[in-house]
C-alpha cells in the first residue's frame, strides 16, 4: 500500500514539474493567449478567432496559474540582494534563454526537484530510506549548483569574447569615423556588421542614448556592464577624449594600438603559465606509461629470473 501511494504522489509531483517547465517554455504563448482573453472578455471568441484561422485553443490556465504561484513564492524568498547579485551574474552571461532571477531559481528548483525524484524512484529497491533520502539530497544539491556553475562557464566565455572582439571592432569603428562618419552611427553600422557580445552592449548603449541619455552617461553604463579592465580603459578614455574635445579617430588609433599590444602581452603570460600547467598532466599520464614502456621489459625479466 505505501508503495502504491509512493508512486501515485511521485506521478502527482513529476506532472507538477512538467507542468511548470511547460509553462516556463510557452510563457509566451500563455501571454497572448491571456491578453486574448482580456481582449476578447471570454473564451469563445477566442474560438470563433482561431476556427477563423483554422486553429485550435488550447487552455493554459493551469499551467498559468502554477507558474505564477511558484514565481510568487521564490520571489517573496529571495532576498533583494541576492536577486541583485543573480540579476548581474544573468546580465554578464548574456541573459541566456532569456532568464529573468525568478526563473533561474525555479529553473534550479525544478532540476534539483527532478533529480531528486529520480534518484528515489531509481535507487529505493537498493538502498535503505536514509541513505536514500542522503544521497538524493546531496545529488540535487549538486546539478542545482552545476548550474549557477553553468552561469559563471558563461560569463568567463563571454568576457574571453569581448576581449577577442575588441581590437577588430575598434579598428572598423576608426575606420569608419576617417571615412567621415560620425562615432555613434559608426558604431551603429559595425554593430550590424560584427555579430557578438560587444556589439549586443553597443546596441543597448545606442538604445539608451535614444531613450534620452548622454553619451557619457550612456558609456559610464556600458562601462559598469562589462567588468572587463581592458575594456573599461577603453571606455574611460572615449568618455575622457568626449570631455576634452580630442578627436574620436586619434584617440581609437592610439586605443587600438594599445590593445593589441595588451594581447601580446597575455598571450606571453599565458605561453609563460604553460609548463607549469603541464606538469600535473604529465606526472599522472605521461610519465606513468614511459616507466611502464621503459621498465615493463626489465621486471619481467627479474621476474622471470627469481621464479
Amino acid at each position: 500500500m505505501a508503495s502504491v501511494l509512493f508512486i501515485v504522489f511521485g506521478a502527482l509531483f513529476i506532472t507538477m514539474i512538467i507542468g511548470a517547465a511547460l509553462s516556463q517554455l510557452f510563457r509566451r504563448e500563455i501571454a497572448i493567449y491571456g491578453r486574448l482573453v482580456d481582449y476578447f472578455g471570454s473564451d469563445d471568441g477566442i474560438d470563433r478567432l482561431e476556427k477563423d484561422h483554422g486553429r485550435k485553443a488550447f487552455n493554459w490556465g493551469i499551467l498559468e496559474s502554477t507558474n505564477r504561484g511558484l514565481k510568487m513564492w521564490i520571489d517573496h524568498r529571495t532576498k533583494p540582494a541576492k536577486k541583485k547579485a543573480l540579476e548581474e551574474r544573468l546580465r554578464e552571461a548574456g541573459y541566456p534563454m532569456g532568464l529573468t532571477p525568478t526563473d533561474f531559481r525555479l529553473l534550479q528548483f525544478l532540476v534539483g526537484a527532478t533529480v531528486f525524484l529520480c534518484h528515489i524512484l531509481v535507487f529505493m529497491q537498493f538502498i535503505n530510506v536514509i541513505s536514500l533520502l542522503i544521497f538524493s539530497t546531496l545529488m540535487s544539491i549538486l546539478y542545482m549548483y552545476c548550474m549557477s556553475f553553468y552561469i559563471s562557464t558563461l560569463i568567463k566565455k563571454r568576457r574571453l569574447a569581448i576581449q577577442k572582439m575588441m581590437p577588430d571592432f575598434f579598428d572598423m569603428v576608426n575606420l569608419s569615423i576617417e571615412a567621415g562618419m560620425g562615432l555613434d552611427a559608426s558604431i551603429v553600422k559595425i554593430c550590424r556588421q560584427m555579430k557578438g557580445p560587444l556589439s549586443d552592449e553597443f546596441l543597448q548603449t545606442m538604445r539608451d542614448m535614444e531613450l534620452g541619455k548622454s553619451r557619457r552617461e550612456a558609456f559610464a553604463d556600458l562601462r559598469s556592464r562589462v567588468p572587463v579592465h581592458q575594456f573599461q580603459s577603453v571606455i574611460t578614455s572615449l568618455i575622457q577624449a568626449d570631455i576634452l574635445g580630442v578627436g574620436m579617430a586619434k584617440a581609437l588609433r592610439s586605443l587600438t594600438q594599445r590593445i593589441r599590444e595588451q594581447r601580446t602581452q597575455m598571450a606571453r603570460e599565458q605561453a609563460m603559465k604553460a609548463p607549469v600547467k603541464m606538469v600535473f598532466p604529465m606526472l599522472l599520464f605521461i610519465f606513468p606509461a614511459m616507466f611502464i614502456v621503459m621498465l615493463g621489459p626489465l621486471v619481467i625479466y627479474l621476474l622471470q629470473m627469481v621464479f
